[in-house]
């Protein structure tokens, strides 16, 4: 029997350097991702003026943690007013339920 590898191997190439990656995830999507993190990285090397890989690499870091926690601040408050919504729909559809038990008996 052929042992299959659970965690297939790619390589991936990031602002000019390649790099095997090894992963459950889909190698298609891991592939995505490096591309993604390669046009951020030239990104800020080309605004920033410097091609120092570590300076770029710490700066790109910073860009997607700043977009993540971003992200992050606007999906609580998008709970949190539908949290509101919902209790305030639950309790409209409460009281009618009451007022509609109450005017039976």
């Amino acid at each position: 029997m052929i042992e299959q590898d659970e965690n297939p191997k790619v390589v991936v190439e990031i602002f000019g350097e390649e790099y095997p990656i090894t992963g459950a995830g889909d190698p298609a999507y891991i592939s995505h991702v490096a591309r993604i993190v390669d046009a951020r990285m030239r990104e800020v090397a080309q605004t920033t003026r410097t091609r120092a890989r570590d300076k770029v690499a710490i700066l790109t870091s910073m860009s997607f943690a700043s977009e993540l926690l971003e992200k992050s601040e606007e999906l609580d408050s998008t709970q949190s007013t539908t949290r509101g919504r919902l209790d305030r729909l639950l309790e409209g559809l409460d009281k009618a339920l009451a007022d509609e038990t109450g005017v039976r008996s």
